[in-house]
């Protein structure tokens, strides 16, 4: 979690073990990958408590730094596509569905980009105010900063948007309120701040998995 190495543990142990029971719980091949995502993000924010706390201590330079890259694979790299490819297995209306698909696709190139960026350039974690914060330095880019985030937004962030499950609309508005939240504290601690709130709404959306897979969630 943004906060502290302590909040990082204590929500990755609620996540971990809620989609750990999501995950098991579950028998619908098209929930598969919605059923998942509070795992996933359970071992993000483990990641980044070893971030916190590795941070300084020069003997752990090179676990911090592994640390700091799995931390942001999973915010950079593996959201943009594994958001809207779930979203588009449990989509029931077709129209949306090849929505979700072009989103998808577009997801899994903006995943290739970040992890040649997060590969070839210079990645660093540290602390502003009481936020973790991230930067990728030393990257020859082509285009404008103002470009990935639109590009990251629209596969991230559209498919809440697109989706007729109303589980999935109604948490769209805790997503764009954390985003605008996070933009505002600062933009370097976006990262950290955003995948916080996103992984509170994961716990949400996993909390009707099981209702879904039972045809009651709409």
């Amino acid at each position: 979690m943004c906060f502290s190495a302590t909040a990082s543990y204590v929500s990755a142990a609620l996540l971990i073990t809620t989609g750990t029971a999501t995950t098991l719980g579950n028998r619908a091949k098209p929930l598969r990958m919605v059923a998942a995502i509070p795992l996933l993000f359970g071992i993000q924010q483990a990641s980044e408590g070893f971030v916190w706390q590795m941070m300084g201590q020069e003997s752990l330079s090179s676990l911090h730094h592994f640390a700091t890259l799995l931390f942001l694979t999973f915010a950079n790299v593996i959201w943009p596509s594994w958001l809207p490819w779930s979203f588009y297995h449990i989509e029931p209306n077709e129209k949306r569905k090849r929505i979700l698909k072009v989103l998808a696709m577009m997801g899994i190139g903006v995943s290739l980009l970040a992890g040649w960026m997060l590969y070839t350039a210079s990645v660093k974690a540290y602390v502003d105010g009481h936020c973790m914060a991230y930067s990728i330095r030393d990257f020859k880019r082509y285009w404008s900063p103002n470009i990935e985030i639109v590009l990251y937004f629209a596969p991230t962030m559209l498919p809440f948007f697109i989706s007729s499950l109303r589980t999935v609309r109604t948490a769209r508005y805790v997503v764009l309120g954390s985003w605008g939240v996070a933009q505002i504290i600062n933009q370097e601690t976006t990262t950290s701040v955003w995948c916080f709130f996103a992984a509170l709404i994961s716990l949400y959306i996993a909390a009707n998995v099981l209702w879904l897979q039972k045809g009651k969630l709409s």
